[in-house]
C-alpha cells in the first residue's frame, strides 16, 4: 500500500515563467461584450490567465505520451473496449479503473466495497467476492475476519489503478501533484490581445463553407504567465512522473489551450525554481518560514532516473 498519502516526506514547489512561443487562446465563453465570437479568458481584474485545470491536463497527457514506452510503468489504456463484458480477471489484467464505464464489473465491484465499509469480510459474499477479483492473493494480505476498512480500500486501489492516476489524481483517489492558476506577467505583457479570423472548411470538399467565418482572441506571442506547481509525496515514482511533466514543459513539448493544430499554444517553462521542505526537519520553515532550493537540473534528472531505474 501507497503510505505516502498518510506521511508525506517532502513538499516541492516549483515556479517559474510560462513564455509563450506562439499565440494562446483559452476560451472564455461566448461573450459578445468583447467583440469577437471566442473571448479568452480572464480573471476578475480583466487580465488573461491559464487554470490550474489546464495545466494539469496537458501536462498529464504529456506524461501518458511517453510512460507506456517506460517498462515497468503503466497509463490509462483508454482504448480498452469499455463496454466489454468479460468477467474474467484474465480479460481485465491492467486495466486501470479510471476510463472503464460506470457499469463496468470492475467498477461495480470497487463500488461494492466502498458501500460495505465496516462490514465483516468473513460474513458478506458479495465482499469477499469483490476482494477476491480485485485484489491478487487477498487473502494473504488481508484478514477476513477484520471488517473491511479504507486501507483495505487503498489496497485494492494500490493494484487497480494505473501509476499516472495515481499521482495526477482519478475520481478513486486525489491527486499527490497541485497545479494552481497561472496569471500573466504583468511585467512581461504590454496589456494587448488580438483578434484573429476564422473560417469553417467543408470535410468533403476542403474548401471554405460560405456564410461560416469567425474570430478569437488570443494572447500575443512573448507573453509570459507565473507558473507554479506543488508536489507533496514520498512516493519516488510519482516525484517522478511530475519530474518528467516538467522535462517536457522545460522543452516545450506541452502545447496549451486550444486551436493548436494551427500553430497556437506552443510555450516553454523559463528560470525555473525548485524548493522544498523536509518533513523530517521542519524548524526552519515552521520558524522563519523558509524553503530551502535546490537545482532544477538535480531535481529532473535525479527523479526521472528513479522512473529509468525500475524499468531496469
Amino acid at each position: 500500500m501507497d503510505t505516502s498519502r498518510d506521511v508525506p516526506m517532502k513538499r516541492y514547489r516549483i515556479t517559474g515563467n510560462l513564455v509563450l512561443k506562439t499565440a494562446l487562446h483559452i476560451g472564455g465563453g461566448r461573450k459578445l461584450e468583447r467583440g469577437t465570437d471566442s473571448p479568452i479568458l480572464r480573471d476578475g481584474y480583466q487580465r488573461p490567465y491559464i487554470p490550474g485545470s489546464s495545466l494539469k491536463g496537458a501536462l498529464r497527457a504529456a506524461v501518458e505520451r511517453i510512460l507506456p514506452n517506460l517498462n515497468g510503468h503503466t497509463a490509462c489504456n483508454l482504448f480498452v473496449p469499455l463496454d466489454s463484458d468479460k468477467n474474467s480477471r484474465e480479460s481485465e489484467n491492467g486495466v486501470c479503473l479510471t476510463p472503464l464505464r460506470e457499469d463496468h464489473p470492475k467498477k461495480n465491484d470497487y463500488r461494492t466495497l466502498e458501500q460495505s465499509l465496516g462490514v465483516g469480510i468473513q460474513s458478506n459474499d458479495s465482499v469477499r467476492g469483490a476482494l477476491q477479483r480485485l485484489l491478487r492473493d487477498w487473502q494473504k494480505k488481508i484478514d477476513p475476519f477484520q471488517p473491511l476498512s479504507e486501507e483495505h480500500l487503498l489496497m485494492v486501489l494500490e493494484e487497480n489503478l494505473c501509476d499516472v492516476c495515481k499521482a495526477f489524481g482519478s475520481p478513486f483517489i486525489a491527486s499527490s501533484i497541485y497545479f494552481h492558476d497561472a496569471p500573466v506577467n504583468e511585467n512581461l505583457w504590454m496589456g494587448l490581445t488580438q483578434v484573429r479570423d476564422g473560417v469553417g472548411i467543408d470535410r468533403d470538399s476542403g474548401r471554405a463553407r460560405e456564410r461560416i467565418k469567425y474570430d478569437y482572441e488570443i494572447v500575443p506571442p512573448g507573453t509570459a504567465f507565473e507558473f507554479s506547481m506543488t508536489i507533496e509525496t514520498g512516493n519516488e515514482k510519482k516525484i517522478g512522473l511530475a519530474a518528467l511533466a516538467l522535462h517536457e514543459l522545460m522543452q516545450g513539448n506541452v502545447p496549451l489551450g486550444g486551436i493548436r493544430s494551427r500553430g497556437l499554444g506552443r510555450c516553454q517553462l523559463e528560470e525555473v525554481r525548485v524548493e522544498y521542505i523536509d518533513f523530517a526537519n521542519l524548524e526552519f520553515y515552521l520558524l522563519e518560514g523558509t524553503w530551502k532550493p535546490q537545482p532544477v537540473q538535480e531535481f529532473v534528472s535525479s527523479h526521472i532516473n528513479v522512473l529509468l531505474s525500475a524499468e531496469a
